[in-house]
């Protein structure tokens, strides 16, 4: 189980992430008393998509903040020499990350069997800062990126009914990169997860790692 009355540190790679996996979940965690960051570690640059600046994936990530009321803050990534985002689990990075890991209770981020690279990284990155500073460690469960997961377990099915319509309205957001298909995917796979809890009922799906309480 997870008490949603904690602080919760969720590290994402980008703007988005957080709206896929959990967004109903921030939203309830925020309603029953507790607090979420969101560590954003790959910081809108240049992309591979015409229709993608980091202007527009900035203005895009206010939106849904301003409609979860979490924080959000960018980690800012150093660079390949064509401006495209670089990010690398290195020691500098996890001691600068460790001096920041205060008042958490638990710990989110990506699954290692994920099969994005910056996805990959940031697992990592969660993974060593749990071993310190949290009480849990959790990893979500990625529509859409989640094909190839070979040993997830759904130990935490966190139910959002009450919430579904906000995930769609954030994930609305980004418009430069959801389509309506996308969305309905991810909100289905909702839906899906949900109805281990009760019929019609929808749930973000989480791997609990390890819990020291």
């Amino acid at each position: 189980m997870i008490d949603l009355k904690k602080n919760f540190l969720i590290i994402t790679a980008h703007p988005d992430d957080l709206e896929i996996t959990c967004a109903g979940t921030v939203k309830k965690i925020l309603a029953e008393g507790g607090t979420v960051t969101n560590w954003i570690m790959v910081k809108p640059v240049v992309d591979v998509r015409p229709n993608r600046s980091e202007k527009k994936v900035l203005s895009e990530l206010l939106k849904s903040n301003n409609i979860l009321g979490h924080t959000s803050e960018i980690y800012t990534t150093e660079c390949h020499s064509n401006g495209r985002p670089n990010l690398q689990l290195t020691s500098n990075l996890i001691t600068e990350l460790e001096s920041k890991c205060k008042n958490f209770d638990t710990i989110i981020s990506h699954w290692h069997e994920d099969y994005h690279q910056d996805h990959k990284t940031c697992y990592s990155i969660a993974e060593i800062l749990a071993r310190k500073n949290f009480k849990q460690f959790l990893c979500f469960d990625q529509p859409l990126y989640n094909r190839f997961y070979k040993t997830f377990t759904k130990n935490i099915y966190v139910d959002i009914s009450p919430y579904i319509d906000i995930k769609k309205d954030c994930l609305k957001c980004y418009d430069s990169y959801f389509t309506d298909s996308d969305i309905n995917d991810i909100i289905n796979y909702n839906l899906y997860n949900g109805s281990f809890l009760q019929s019609e009922n929808f749930a973000e799906t989480f791997n609990l790692i390890y819990s020291k309480q």
